[in-house]
């Protein structure tokens, strides 16, 4: 999860085998610290979800980054998990989750992460293991995708059950190209001799290029604006965390290899920038980030005027005058004017009417789904801009990792 090996020691303290075995082993290393904080916290979500605290004194808690990679990938994967289930459903239509399940969709049992894990996990070993100048390359993420597609690489149960449509086009740009070229499969390619498979790892290469070309002209329309690229996009924020220019760079260019169009790739720049930033301040004790901070990012954000859709949903009704600098001032500017602040006071609102005492039986069921807006209010389906409002608003909306997980998993869609 780096440029690449050239470019490890600089991004971060760890050879290449060793990020990547960290990548890889992301979920085994953290089940066992994992699984006691959520314990311990239970209690501490079950009364913080009856509080509303200004954004502003939610802070970041400090951690080494190492800590903040490992447990932002085990994120990844434990969310998709948990919310599986609930892929496809209108929200309030299924049982509530607050424990993994099994998968009905796909007639999987519970606890299996799904095609956005997959693929995040195929752009965190490309961007780790990849040795080429720049260490970043389209083609070799091209690459690791189609295997997962057509191999199970990476996949839970080996092999791929799910796939975005456009994700799926863009797979099958590439899959056609290399069919027209008669590029031989990785497994012929490993039985050749150093030579011949040197000029065959090439030929790939080139049809991976001239796929990508494709790609971008084919499937830059505002009809291919879905979420997958999103998804994916973590792992170019955790490496790039001390180059935020190149972060967002990177993101829009690992986004274009499936999801070229304008919206996609303004989305994933200004997530990417987000947790570029979240990341460089995790063990910086004296630079405190908070919640607001995070929803200034978005608000204010030079969103691309080919990407309006995403400065209509994120920007608030009015922009902050000149020279507010002031948390309370600019917290109050944005529960006034912001979208996603008047759905959060509503919500608090109705979670105070709503949520029973901690013993109740439910009371968990009604504290999370309390907050939880109409999907009129707050779509989320498989659009780009619908899945980041809601992300966003599950962020601004909860005050621990737990509460946020169950209300993003209950959301539906």
């Amino acid at each position: 999860m780096s440029r690449g090996s050239s470019c490890i020691m600089i991004l971060l303290p760890y050879s290449p085998d060793t990020y990547t075995l960290l990548i890889l082993s992301a979920i085994a290393q953290c089940t066992a610290h994992c699984v006691s904080s959520v314990h311990a916290s239970w209690q501490c979500a079950s009364m913080a979800s009856r509080t509303s605290a200004p954004l502003r004194t939610q802070h970041l808690v400090p951690a080494p980054a190492s800590t903040k990679i490992r447990l932002a990938l085990l994120a990844t994967g434990l969310c998709d998990a948990l919310g599986a289930p609930a892929e496809f459903k209108p929200r309030f239509s299924f049982s509530f989750i607050s424990l993994m399940k099994p998968n009905g969709n796909f007639s999987l049992g519970a606890g299996v992460w799904t095609d956005d894990t997959s693929m995040m996990l195929a752009l965190a070993r490309s961007l780790a293991t990849y040795s080429g100048s720049g260490g970043f390359d389209e083609a070799d993420q091209l690459e690791a995708y189609l295997r997962w597609y057509q191999d199970g690489v990476l996949s839970a149960i080996g092999r791929c059950f799910d796939i975005g449509s456009t994700t799926r086009r863009a797979l099958g740009i590439y899959k056609d190209a290399l069919k027209a070229s008669r590029a031989l499969s990785p497994a012929e390619t490993r039985r050749l001799l150093p030579a011949a498979k040197e000029k065959e790892k090439e030929k790939r290469r080139a049809t991976a290029k001239s796929a990508l070309a494709r790609i971008a002209r084919d499937l830059r329309g505002d009809g291919f604006g879905g979420n997958g690229s999103l998804m994916r996009v973590l792992p170019v924020g955790l490496a790039y965390s001390r180059d935020p220019a190149g972060a967002a760079a990177y993101a829009r260019r690992s986004s274009a290899t499936t999801h070229p169009s304008a919206v996609c790739q303004a989305a994933c720049a200004a997530w990417t920038e987000c947790i570029a930033r979240l990341v460089r301040s995790a063990d910086a004790w004296e630079e405190q980030i908070s919640k607001l901070d995070v929803l200034h990012h978005f608000a204010a954000y030079p969103w691309p005027a080919d990407a309006d859709a995403l400065r209509l949903a994120l920007a608030a009704d009015a922009p902050l005058p000149a020279g507010v600098i002031d948390p309370a001032a600019v917290e109050a500017h944005y529960t006034a004017h912001h979208p996603l602040m008047r759905l959060r006071a509503a919500a608090h609102t109705a979670a105070l009417a709503a949520t029973p005492s901690a013993g109740d039986a439910g009371a968990l069921a009604a504290r999370t789904r309390a907050p939880l807006p109409s999907t009129a209010a707050l779509p989320s389906s498989g659009y780009v801009v619908h899945t980041l409002v809601a992300a966003l608003y599950a962020f601004l909306a909860t005050r621990t990792f737990e509460a946020g997980a169950l209300l993003t998993a209950n959301m539906g869609g």
